[in-house]
């Protein structure tokens, strides 16, 4: 039992050591291949979070704590937020497994893999839908950002949002049908 503990201990000390001396170098993330369909009243929409997770993100996700990445979604008609939604990505990475655990909101998908490439593939797919009889003449926001998380070991927070460079991947559209791309 107390091994382990220690080596969940020792797996968060390394990669977050490895983080905070690495050369720092931030990601370009941005949304793209943005995609939307309509069935009667409802949208269904999906897009892409690129260039994310590049650099620290693996030492990071093996960190041994829960990391979370947050969607945004505003919805407005003629300049009213109609709706408005926030959901995250949840990554926890099993040192003995050696393998992440993943939970999408959006998708209501939870998954597992052993491997980093898939896992950012995975997390970088957003699916969202929504229903509302005037969803055809709305504007729609989305963003994404990454949280502050507690570094027991070091006594101190460290805001992730420093390996996107302190920017929001953000897009904005027109729901209009005969508009559908970005």
């Amino acid at each position: 039992m107390f091994q382990i503990f220690a080596e969940k201990i020792i797996t968060g000390l390394a990669a977050f050591s490895m983080l905070l001396l690495s050369s720092y170098q931030g990601n370009d993330a941005a949304f793209s291949n943005f995609s939307r369909s309509f069935i009667d009243d409802k949208i269904f929409m999906e897009c892409r979070l690129e260039n994310a997770f590049d650099n620290d993100f693996e030492e990071i996700f093996k960190s041994g704590q829960n990391i979370d990445v947050f969607f945004k979604i505003k919805i407005e008609l003629n300049d009213q937020l109609i709706h408005e939604e926030e959901f995250k990505h949840t990554i926890i990475f099993d040192p003995l497994s050696q393998s992440f655990n993943i939970m999408l909101e959006d998708q209501d998908l939870t998954s597992t893999t052993g491997s980093f490439l898939e896992l950012t593939n995975i997390i970088s797919n957003v699916e969202y839908s929504y229903e509302n009889e005037n969803i055809h003449d709305c504007t729609l926001t989305m963003n994404a950002y990454l949280p502050k998380i507690r570094l027991e070991t070091l006594n101190r927070d460290f805001d992730l949002m420093m390996l996107w460079k302190f920017n929001e991947p953000k897009f904005t559209i027109e729901l209009a049908e005969d508009n559908n791309e970005t």
